[in-house]
């Protein structure tokens, strides 16, 4: 893994170089004779790690440099004397430069290798370059060499290899969840925009049957006018708009077409989804909604039952169409009302039928008893624009109602009141998921007041 997303490798060299040389003034002083144990190797080997495509002598050699420059200067700062900490700090040009031959060395031979054989390099590199170091010192009659000096080389090598190698598989650790965070954030936003793709393609359907109706009843029409005495002009209009109409349907055939080759292909019918997760995901899209509304809203939901959907973008459809009718609604509320969204999943049994029964409730103006009759019926909304004088032509509850009864072979249930409104929505079980399984047959039971919590967090925009 190289880490190059967000920065150039000017930028990443200057911040390997400016760190590590940084990092020289955290140190452990190992012998009086001024050799000590710094954190800028340990930095420099970590960064190595991490910027794989750096030209790694080079940066080396930069740190050969800053890295010595730092503790001179801050050593002058000290009150030391120029000649005195010169002669205290110069050796350490030669751990870098050994070091830096050595990994260039090894490097070249090998490339760039797993954990246990990018210790080993580092451990030899570290050892080398502080030989190379000790040598230095010795020239410069700062220390003599011994055995013990060496096996201290060696012990250093080991230790600072391992500290690298475990700050090496930590960042790693982080970064892979960081992508894997990422990725469901994606997988989630693409199931909900496949959802709604999955429903326009169904409606579009829909429209193709009607479509097809009125083609056929347009070329009818001509042929009646062709058996009669009526003008030509007639008759050919007749048969242009059923060769119009024509046209729009195969324009509607390679829209489906399109969106199921392109898009929906890529998520198969023998994938599956859990209730739990899509109420995760439908979370998301409250966040989202309750932001461009402008409204204080939050929103709940717990399970009693969590079952493994296979048509889980028609049910996701049909949830989202009812969530955002909700949504709609409390919109219309004074911007004080604090407004309250619950979805409840729960298994009822109903004339000797079990049903995964899902129900939305909101706290928002209700729906008029004389308006209740009319809310399926396409077109329907309560959602008037002041400043446009548009209103909303809702078809969300109609498609939503189409799918329930078409997909599921289910029903929903309306119970309104000036403090809000309940839709129940029955799912047969059976027609929900191919094998009836409860949750605690795949995995740990979950508590549904732990849900409540997790749920009202999510969509409250808290992290």
């Amino acid at each position: 893994m190289c880490y190059n997303v967000y920065m150039n490798k000017n930028a990443r060299l200057f911040l390997m170089v400016a760190v590590s040389s940084l990092a020289s003034q955290i140190s452990l002083n190992m012998f009086q004779s001024g050799f000590i144990l710094a954190m800028s190797p340990l930095m420099m080997c970590v960064f190595l790690y991490l910027f794989k495509d750096l030209d790694s002598f080079k940066a080396i050699c930069l740190m050969t440099f800053f890295s010595p420059l730092v503790r001179f200067l801050v050593e002058l700062i000290k009150g030391g004397s120029f000649g005195n900490t010169f002669l205290y700090v110069f050796p350490d040009t030669g751990f870098f430069f050994g070091f830096a031959l050595a990994y260039t060395y090894i490097t070249n031979k090998l490339g760039y290798s797993p954990y246990h054989f990018f210790y080993i390099r580092i451990v030899i590199c570290d050892f080398l370059g502080n030989c190379l170091e000790q040598t230095l010192r010795v020239m410069f009659s700062l220390t003599s060499y011994s055995l013990d000096s060496f096996a201290t080389f060696a012990v250093i090598a080991l230790i600072r290899g391992f500290i690298v190698i475990l700050v090496c598989i930590a960042t790693d650790a982080y970064m892979s969840l960081l992508e894997k965070r990422e990725h469901e954030e994606n997988y989630k936003r693409l199931v909900l925009m496949a959802s709604t793709f999955e429903s326009e393609v169904y409606s579009m359907r829909k429209n193709m049957n009607e479509i097809e109706d009125i083609m056929t009843n347009a070329f009818s029409l001509y042929q009646n006018l062709s058996d009669e005495a009526y003008p030509a002009e007639l008759k050919n209009k007749a048969l242009m708009i059923a060769k119009d109409i024509h046209e729009v349907k195969k324009g509607y055939r390679r829209v489906i077409q399109g969106l199921q080759d392109n898009f929906l292909s890529d998520f198969t019918d023998d994938s599956r989804l859990y209730i739990s997760d899509l109420l995760k995901i439908l979370s998301i899209d409250v966040d989202r909604s309750r932001e461009e509304e402008g409204i204080n809203l939050s929103f709940r939901s717990s399970f009693e039952t969590n079952y493994s959907i296979q048509k889980h973008f028609a049910f996701m459809s049909i949830i989202r169409n009812f969530i955002s009718n909700s949504i709609d609604a409390l919109s219309l509320m004074p911007k004080s009302h604090h407004g309250e969204i619950f979805l409840r999943c729960r298994d009822m049994t109903k004339e000797g039928i079990k049903y995964c029964a899902i129900e939305i409730k909101d706290n928002g103006p209700g729906i008029p008893k004389d308006e209740l009759e009319y809310i399926f019926v396409p077109g329907y909304s309560t959602k008037f624009d002041e400043d446009t004088g548009d209103i909303n032509r809702g078809v969300g509850l109609t498609l939503a109602k189409d799918l329930i009864e078409d997909q599921f072979h289910g029903s929903i249930e309306v119970d309104s009141n000036p403090k809000g409104t309940l839709f129940t929505l029955w799912f047969p079980v059976d027609k929900l998921i191919e094998n009836v399984n409860s949750y605690s047959n795949f995995g740990p039971s979950i508590n549904s007041e732990d849900n409540v919590e997790l749920y009202e967090t999510v969509s409250r925009g808290d992290k």
